[in-house]
């Protein structure tokens, strides 16, 4: 029997924030809850985990007050045809297995029912804009001597890898905006021929991480995607495209949950007094991750040719009145444009061999 269910057991008075850890731990998107006897008493997925932030839950809070309490369950020995319909009747991709007890004794994924353990997504008529033309100063000396985006992890470029994400998920057509060593770029893709369509434009001067959209408006004529060319991630996309069309949303920021721990005693202070001291307190953040999803009014906002950053442009957007959301995840995140994230994600994607990634 398979036991990868022990590594998502989890109490109900786990604070959200822990059980984030040990959900983004054994990447598996759930997390079965259970009572002192081991019964289950509920599940825990991302969806549960957005909502709580969406509504702006704290983070300290117990998970049983966000967790399903009347979870699908399936009787043990498991009928994968069962399965199988309850997953998609419900649109699930997990059901936790009990016993007579109703103690969990495995679970069964969607992905089981492919030979190879991943799911097929469908091919999408939809671009992914890939911002390539940036300098990359942050990975000195790299980048005197190559463009950031071919700065390899393994035996790929950066680039490649962020492309085969979103391949992934059934991405196929890219448009790469180059300026500093773009050719370097194009000869790279001409000479390893991909299973990639790759079309360019190439910036005369530098216009920030949004302004070379309107150098492409003409190829961007419904829904698409926009990446930094730095970013890895193993985010669904395919959920986060299906979340911006359910909200019919004119942008939707993909958001990364961030645990940061202070390794210091901090003071809260009032009035020059002390109030406590905090021993090495943990806060959590949402991120933005630098990967959108994007319709094609919000390029009518940026003055052609123009330098202008995202944030700046969806700062914009909502001035205008247009929606722009959020879809936090809580999944591995690399900015590689750093050396220590850099090798923080070299780390990640070699320990993993691949799997999952």
């Amino acid at each position: 029997m398979n036991e990868r269910y022990k590594k998502v057991l989890i109490k109900p008075n786990v604070c959200i924030r822990e059980a984030l850890k040990q959900m983004n731990e054994a990447s598996l998107q759930i997390l079965i809850v259970i009572n002192k006897k081991n019964r289950i008493v509920g599940v825990v997925t991302d969806g549960d985990i957005r909502r709580s932030i969406m509504k702006n839950l704290p983070f300290e809070d117990p998970i049983e007050h966000i967790m399903n309490k009347n979870p699908i369950t399936l009787k043990f020995p498991p009928k994968k045809a069962e399965a199988l319909e309850l997953m998609k009747k419900y649109s699930i991709k997990h059901i936790p297995v009990i016993d007579e007890k109703r103690e969990v004794v495995d679970i069964v994924l969607w992905s089981d029912f492919f030979n190879d353990g991943n799911v097929e997504y469908p091919s999408k008529d939809i671009p992914v804009v890939i911002m390539a033309g940036g300098k990359g100063s942050r990975l000195d000396p790299f980048t005197k001597i190559l463009p950031k985006p071919l700065v390899p992890i393994g035996d790929k470029p950066i680039i490649e890898l962020i492309m085969e994400r979103f391949n992934k998920y059934g991405f196929n057509r890219f448009i790469i905006s180059l300026n500093y060593k773009g050719g370097m770029i194009k000869n790279y893709f001409s000479e390893n021929q991909k299973n990639h369509n790759i079309e360019y434009t190439e910036e005369k001067e530098f216009l920030g991480t949004a302004g070379a959209l309107t150098l492409m408006k003409d190829k961007l004529q419904g829904t698409f995607l926009i990446s930094n060319c730095d970013i890895i991630t193993d985010v669904n996309f395919d959920s986060l495209l299906n979340y911006h069309k359910e909200h019919k949303n004119k942008a939707t920021i993909l958001a990364i949950i961030r645990n940061v721990k202070i390794p210091y005693g901090v003071l809260k202070v009032q009035n020059g007094d002390l109030e406590k001291i905090i021993e090495k307190p943990e806060y959590s953040f949402i991120i933005n991750s630098g990967i959108y999803v994007l319709e094609p009014d919000i390029i009518k906002l940026i003055p052609k040719e123009t330098p202008i950053d995202m944030t700046d442009l969806l700062a914009l957007a909502k001035e205008k009145g247009m929606k722009v959301s959020v879809y936090p995840v809580n999944s591995s995140w690399f900015d590689i444009g750093e050396w220590e994230e850099y090798r923080k994600a070299a780390d990640f994607i070699n320990n993993r061999e691949m799997e999952n990634f």
